[in-house]
Formats: C-alpha cells, sequence, structure tokens
C-alpha cells in the first residue's frame, strides 16, 4: 500500500509541475521531427515498458509512469498483449473466446483506456502495438497456427477497424504495426489490419513499422499510406543478430545516417536497440554507456528521437529498482541537454566539414558523430572514446566561439574554453569515458 500510495503522490506531483506537449502531434514542415500543437519542437525519448498493461495494475502503472516522467521520459513504447495468452492482473484477456479477432473484450481494453488517460495527464504520449508479431514465436504471428493467420483477412480487418474507433479519441496515442519481425507469411492478414486501423483511426494517430533489425519501417514501406514515421532498429557490429539472415548489424549511426540520407523524407526514431541490464553484455543488453551512445548516436544523426531499453520491459517483480538503474537517470542529462539547444536545427556532419579530423573509424565503436545547425552557430559532437577533435572553426557562422565538454553520466560541464580564430583547431578532450561537446558562435 504504501509504494501505491506513493505513485499516487508522485502522479498527482507531476501532473501540475511536469511541461505537457500540446497533444497531439504533428509532423513538422521540413518532415524531419515531431511538434506539438503549438509548434514546439517534440524530442521523441521513450521508455520500453512494452508490458504495462498485462503486468501491473492501474495504481502501479500510474507508479511506473510518474517516475519515468521524473526522470525526463515523454514517451512510452507498450504493446496491448505481447502472448496470445498473456492474462492481466484482472484476470482478462484481450480476446473473448479462442483468441478471436471478432470478440474483442471491452474491460480489457477499458482498462487501456485509463491509462492512456492518465499517461496523458502526465503528458506521456504512448505508441502502442497490437497485434505484435513476435521475433522469435511468441508473438501473435510467423506460422499458420498464429492468431494472426488463424483469424483470417476478414477479421484482421474487422479488429482494426476496432481498435481505430475504441481509442478514437485519444490525442496522446501513435501505433506501431508489426512488431520485432518482417511480415514474411502474416504479410496479407497484416496488411488487412493495417487497412481496417487506418480507415478508423485518426489521422494525428502517427504509424510506423516495427522490422526485424536491421530493417527499418521504409525499407518495407516506403510509399505506404499509412506509414507516417519510420522505426529503425539495430544491435552493434561486432555481433550479428541470430535471428537474421545478415552477417553484420550496423551501428546505431550508420543505420541513423542510412535513413536520414533517403530521398523520401519523414522522422524517424532509433526504436528499439541494446537494452541496459547486469549479466553477460551481448546483442540485447549493454552497460550504461551503450545506451548513452545509442541515444546520441541517434540524434545527431539526424533522428527525431530514440527508445531506451531496460529488462523492465517485461516488469518483473523488481521492476521498481530496474526504474533506479544509472542509465536511466544518465537519460535524463540527455533529454535536459537537447531541451536547452535548437536539436531541431541540426543536421549530420556527414562530409566532416566541420570536424576534420579525430573522428575516428567508420563502422568502429570509437566513431564521432557530429551535427551542425543550420545557421552554422552551433556544433554538437559526441564522442564514445576519449579522443582530440580537430575543427575547422572557418566552417562556423560567428567570430567568437565558446566550447563547453559534457560528462554524459553526470550532466555536468567538465571543461570551458573560448576561441576567436577561424581556423583549423585541435581541441583536446578532458578525461572522462565518453563526452559530448557544444560549440557556439556569436
Amino acid at each position: 500500500m504504501r509504494k501505491i500510495l506513493i505513485g499516487l503522490l508522485c502522479f498527482f506531483l507531476y501532473e501540475s509541475i511536469a511541461p505537457k506537449p500540446a497533444f497531439p502531434l504533428k509532423i513538422s514542415e521540413n518532415k524531419q521531427y515531431f511538434t506539438d500543437q503549438n509548434g514546439k519542437p517534440f524530442l521523441y525519448h521513450a521508455d520500453t515498458g512494452w508490458q504495462i498493461f498485462t503486468q501491473l495494475t492501474t495504481e502501479e502503472a500510474v507508479e511506473y509512469m510518474a517516475f519515468r516522467k521524473s526522470q525526463g521520459f515523454n514517451t512510452l513504447q507498450v504493446q496491448i498483449v505481447m502472448h496470445p495468452e498473456q492474462v492481466s492482473r484482472y484476470g482478462q484477456r484481450p480476446f473473448l473466446g479462442d483468441n478471436d479477432f471478432a470478440r474483442p473484450n471491452e474491460a480489457y481494453h477499458d482498462h487501456i483506456l485509463k491509462i492512456l488517460s492518465k499517461a496523458d495527464s502526465l503528458g506521456l504520449l504512448i505508441v502502442m502495438s497490437q497485434p505484435w508479431l513476435g521475433c522469435c514465436k511468441e508473438g501473435f504471428g510467423n506460422t499458420p497456427e498464429k492468431p494472426i493467420q488463424k483469424n483470417g483477412i476478414a477479421k484482421n480487418r474487422q479488429y482494426g477497424q476496432y481498435l481505430g474507433k475504441k481509442f478514437n479519441k485519444v490525442k496522446n496515442l501513435m501505433w506501431i504495426m508489426g512488431g520485432d519481425n518482417d511480415p514474411k507469411g502474416d504479410r496479407d492478414h497484416l496488411f488487412a489490419f493495417f487497412d481496417g486501423l487506418f480507415e478508423t483511426a485518426p489521422k494525428h494517430q502517427f504509424m510506423t513499422y516495427h522490422a526485424s533489425p536491421p530493417h527499418s519501417s521504409t525499407d518495407l514501406f516506403q510509399y505506404a499510406p499509412w506509414l507516417s514515421f519510420s522505426f529503425i532498429y539495430t544491435y552493434w557490429r561486432e555481433k550479428p543478430n541470430e535471428w537474421t539472415v545478415h552477417d553484420m548489424m550496423p551501428h546505431v549511426y550508420e543505420a541513423a545516417l542510412r535513413e536520414w540520407g533517403k530521398s523520401d523524407k519523414m522522422p524517424f526514431v532509433l526504436g528499439e536497440s541494446q537494452y541496459e541490464g547486469p549479466g553477460v553484455i551481448d546483442n540485447d543488453m549493454g552497460e550504461p554507456q551503450v545506451v548513452r551512445r545509442q541515444a546520441y548516436w541517434a540524434i545527431l544523426c539526424g533522428a527525431a528521437g530514440h527508445s531506451y531499453g531496460s529488462d523492465i520491459w517485461g516488469f518483473p517483480k523488481n521492476w521498481r529498482e530496474i526504474m533506479r538503474y544509472p542509465g536511466a537517470y544518465q537519460m535524463g542529462h540527455f533529454i535536459r541537454f537537447f531541451e536547452k539547444i535548437a536539436w531541431w536545427t541540426l543536421s549530420p556532419d556527414v562530409a566532416h566539414k566541420a570536424v576534420v579530423g579525430g573522428y575516428g573509424n567508420w563502422s568502429q565503436n570509437n566513431y564521432v558523430t557530429t551535427a551542425v545547425s543550420e545557421d552554422k552557430k552551433l556544433l554538437v559532437s559526441y564522442l564514445p572514446e576519449l579522443t582530440s577533435l580537430t575543427i575547422d572553426f572557418g566552417y562556423l557562422a560567428g567570430d567568437t566561439f565558446t566550447g563547453k565538454w559534457y560528462d554524459p553520466r553526470t550532466g555536468k560541464i567538465l571543461k570551458e574554453f573560448t576561441n576567436n580564430k577561424k581556423t583549423v583547431q585541435r581541441i583536446i578532450s578532458p578525461p572522462a569515458e565518453d563526452l559530448v561537446l557544444l560549440i557556439e558562435g556569436k
């Protein structure tokens, strides 16, 4: 009971003081990022609380959402349900009968509506998936015996229509199609679901597709009428993902720059990558420095946002402890850093016109990503490893430049410098595990 009361206290506290976007979101005129209804840029900063609707009570969900809001998150990626046979904490399944898409359980979906309303009060965007396809036969699809194919094309369309109508009035909602896999044998059935949802959902509930790594949404559905923004999904180069046919996973910055360089623009986000967690560090799990670099790499390579992951996704018994992982707090430093600058004006320094030396090796962990604003008065670099950078100040705008080295672990400034020479100069980094460099011209 004490933990529930603390959660409710957090809810009412942050309901009153937290900045809230004016939902629903819009897409910017240049089609590269999101804004709220007032035109304020919205940096998609998500946590992956996938199983919130099945594993938590309403009170626990409020506690979780309020705590994540206090850490700086503004978006949650969730599933209506991950496994067809899952039962909520209230003993409810999403369907009546044998996973019958024509018989959705109103009580189950009403509970989701209640949580979405609480999230809206907190100023949280919810990006929701259903039916989750599944990477490894754990979801709704991939074989004829699974519900996506067993229900047939007509019922898939009907269920999509139901969800669009059920959540029609929700302003803080977007949708994830698929879920951790390419369509494969479920293609026709999924298309029927997509069409049904797109037909009945309001157009401000933007839709994306969560493919298999390293595919992005636009790799598969570049011209689909329902696709409004793209997910990129990858791990790290050194360890290929076991369920793909690809020899190598690209680094996050490689996947992001590839997506940013496509001729048909739409916002894209890092939808999934390595999650923070203890134990063996592998393709799925990473240390705090891994989740830090993924976030900075994504934004500095053109992304409109990213998602942080941890083993809270399934809400095990120790989920309250997992919420306090160091990487989650460091994501707070990340969002506060970008909130203080015009991040939406940044473009990747692909040709190395600003940082002309010391940027590391392409396809390696040490690669330095840099972005420069449209007016060339702002430069941001992320250094995953310590190095010195050679910067062409003649490329930047201004007569005087101020530089700050930030520690992304603490959010503190480690070193500052000024420069009034429009020349190529070598800048030596202070000691740290990884660093963010901010240069502003005046």
